[in-house]
């Protein structure tokens, strides 16, 4: 997101399915219960108001690109002359076959996901009568390591000092956080063991029956919660939007953030790929993409050459431990401690500000 003003002959209108945007990078320290849940909540009727925008809070059923218009199932059309999409992406599910999904939590969408995560550790907590919650997390990205270390905070809160927990981490990958510096690798690990987090490294889920997860190599992971922190999927609605996508089903675009079909439509954040140099699913390729797909919106509405983004080779990465301290490495080098945390609260705090006020 970003400030923005439209002129006064452009009507802009912004559509979601939530009245409130939630920013992922500080749920982390909200499980901890380093920051109230509004702290990472962003009003959007009060955002678009401000921005001088139209807010229409509806789920979309379609796209008719060359009508152009943006489809309901409750409501007119809406017409546009230039739209950007920038849903998102959901969890992936491949090969994962699911025959009961009442233990399993998706993180997204991130605007229900503490209310649907403090139900179930209710629910688990009255099954368990007073043994430790098992909890199993799908994914050994840097979300999955974030969840596991400042989850069992949250428990504590909702339930008492004398809740407890076991937990572990099921990844695919043989190494955590496998874009990662060994080093920054090597201190995630270390955080775990001495949390006593489980680790089946190098394994893929291929069955989730209730509490059992089946892993690749016939083992079984009995859990009370199952959070669901893996890759980036692409959202269904893009399958049938009639634009071009690339393999993994994200919406193809050219360096300008337009789809390479050419219709006036723009893809930015996960929702997009560009196809000259694709990036990493990550919030930090959005924000900068936000300035691009701004200026080129207008440039569009004026028939004027639109602007190329160019994708930072490199970024800043910290990780919370829910301990008031982070991991975190930038330009080959990793580092840790309490400085690292504090950082990281000032870049949240600070971006936070921007559309909070």
């Amino acid at each position: 997101m970003w400030r923005m003003r439209p002129a006064p002959s452009v009507r802009l209108t912004c559509v979601s399915n939530h009245a409130v945007a939630t920013y992922s990078g500080m749920l982390p320290g909200v499980l901890a219960g380093q920051y109230p849940p509004a702290r990472m909540e962003i009003d959007l009727v009060r955002l678009c108001a401000a921005a001088g925008a139209r807010l229409v809070v509806a789920d979309t059923c379609g796209l008719d690109v060359a009508g152009q218009k943006l489809l309901f199932a409750g409501r007119p059309p809406l017409p546009f002359d230039v739209l950007s999409i920038g849903i998102g992406s959901v969890p992936a599910y491949h090969g994962v076959e699911i025959v009961d999904g009442t233990r399993l939590l998706p993180v997204k969408p991130m605007q229900t996901f503490l209310d649907r995560l403090d139900e179930r550790l209710r629910q688990a907590s009255d099954e368990r009568h007073g043994a430790p919650i098992r909890v199993a997390i799908v994914g050994g990205g840097a979300g999955g390591i974030e969840l596991a270390l400042c989850l069992p905070s949250r428990l504590r809160t909702l339930l008492g000092d004398d809740a407890r927990i076991e937990e572990t981490i099921v990844s695919a990958d043989e190494r955590l956080v496998p874009d990662s510096l060994e080093g920054t690798a090597r201190r995630i690990q270390r955080v775990l063991e001495r949390r006593g987090v489980g680790l089946a490294a190098g394994r893929r889920v291929v069955r989730v029956e209730g509490g059992r997860l089946a892993l690749d190599d016939g083992a079984i992971v009995g859990a009370d919660l199952i959070l669901w922190a893996t890759g980036a999927g692409a959202p269904p609605p893009l399958a049938t939007s009639g634009l071009p996508t690339d393999a993994r089903g994200f919406l193809l675009t050219t360096d300008t953030l337009q789809v390479t079909s050419g219709a006036p439509v723009f893809a930015v954040g996960d929702t997009g790929t560009i196809a000259a140099s694709p990036t990493p699913k990550a919030g930090v390729y959005a924000v900068r993409q936000g300035p691009v797909l701004w200026g080129n919106i207008q440039r569009m509405l004026a028939g004027q050459p639109l602007r190329r983004y160019t994708p930072q080779r490199g970024f800043l990465k910290l990780l919370n431990t829910g301990d008031g301290r982070a991991i975190g490495e930038w330009k080959g080098v990793s580092f840790d401690g309490q400085w690292c945390w504090r950082l990281k609260d000032y870049i949240d705090r600070r971006f936070m500000d921007n559309y909070q006020n």
